[in-house]
């Protein structure tokens, strides 16, 4: 059973294993038959490689409970312009890892943002979730713009990524 959430140009949908696995052979005719526009660009290089770990998670899970990926459509065309989830269930602690990623055609729309924070508010109201962290790359300004305007601030930094901690929202 797939979950939805709505915002005003967007849906954000978690993946079921037909499109993962239509998206894991890169097929944008087997997208586009389950209902989606393509050009081509989703899945990402990050998330192509993270799909098996994806799909592991739906098949031990038997479906998802909304810690895992999504999809970020848009309402007028149904055209998958990105991707956004968690990597996984909370931690003990209550922390989860939030990833997101826009395709490259779509970027500078606004739709990361719209995204990440209807995800963030879903995810806070979650009553296991007692943090929410995020990590990019140091040369990645546009997501480091994105994770500032949501309420995240830097907690460390190492050669690889810049470490995020969500403080709320505006």
């Amino acid at each position: 059973m797939s979950m939805k959430l709505e915002t005003n140009r967007l849906i954000l949908q978690t993946l079921d294993l037909d499109l993962m696995d239509a998206a894991a052979k890169r097929d944008a005719r087997a997208i586009e038959a389950l209902g989606y526009k393509t050009n081509g660009e989703w899945p990402g290089q990050d998330f192509y490689e993270a799909l098996p770990f994806f799909r592991e998670l739906l098949v031990k899970n038997n479906g998802t409970r909304g810690f895992d990926s999504w999809i970020i459509v848009t309402k007028t065309d149904r055209e998958i312009v990105g991707g956004i989830g968690f990597l996984g269930e909370p931690e003990e602690g209550g922390m989860i890892e939030i990833g997101f990623a826009t395709n490259e055609s779509q970027q500078r729309k606004g739709y990361c943002y719209e995204a990440a924070t209807e995800l963030l508010a879903w995810a806070t109201g979650q009553n296991e979730v007692k943090k929410v962290t995020a990590r990019c790359e140091p040369g990645n300004t546009a997501s480091q713009k994105v994770l500032e305007k949501l309420g995240f601030s830097i907690d460390r930094r190492d050669d690889d990524f810049i470490y995020w901690t969500y403080r709320g929202g505006q």
